[in-house]
């Protein structure tokens, strides 16, 4: 009994934390059976695949800007729905976004025997941008409600957004450079593990 209460009692603590893990799940489950099912072209499967680094520094800042960009403007994406008095709905669909992009990718280098490239090249640097995006969406949820609230009438809470507003988009400077190390990330692995690609 005591048990199933302290259970219980976990999920009602973390319960944000817990959707927002189940939507970028529920976005790759999503991305594979559109994968599986063969309702995505080819091309939509060439944005996938990893290409390995070639062509010194200029290649290599050229493959990390490529890499960065994709969870640069998720993130760019969830700082404006975190600043809009109704973006706070629109904050959900970012990690669904993510989870879709990362499940096509995963099932198709698992259909093509990549387990290897998956474990060692993709996984990594996917689980940075996941916790990078998650905070985000957790800080523009946030944001988003803030704002919501200086909309209402009678509000109790009027005003005063500015030192929200800076702590906020210090996160987002903090969550961005987390991001890039994700990207340096995968060009480094990229680069180790070339011969696999």
């Amino acid at each position: 009994m005591k048990r199933t209460n302290s259970f219980c009692r976990f999920f009602v603590q973390n319960r944000r934390l817990l959707l927002f893990l189940l939507l970028p799940l529920f976005g790759c489950v999503c991305g594979m059976l559109l994968c599986k099912n063969g309702i995505l072209s080819e091309q939509w499967i060439a944005l996938v695949k990893m290409q390995p680094v070639t062509g010194g520094i200029p290649g290599a800042f050229s493959a990390w800007c490529s890499s960065s960009f994709q969870a640069t403007c998720l993130l760019l994406l969830l700082f404006f729905f975190g600043v809009s008095a109704f973006g706070a709905p629109f904050v959900l669909i970012v990690p669904l976004i993510w989870g879709m992009g990362f499940g096509v990718a995963e099932t198709y280098y698992a259909d093509n025997g990549g387990f290897l490239i998956l474990a060692a090249v993709l996984l990594p640097p996917a689980i940075m941008e996941l916790v990078a995006l998650l905070m985000a969406c957790s800080a523009a949820l946030r944001m988003s409600v803030l704002t919501t609230v200086q909309l209402l009438p009678r509000s109790a809470r009027c005003g005063g957004l500015w030192q929200d507003f800076r702590l906020y988009s210090v996160r987002f400077l903090v969550l961005w450079v987390l991001v890039l190390g994700a990207g340096a990330l995968d060009v480094a692995l990229r680069f180790v593990f070339r011969g696999l690609l």
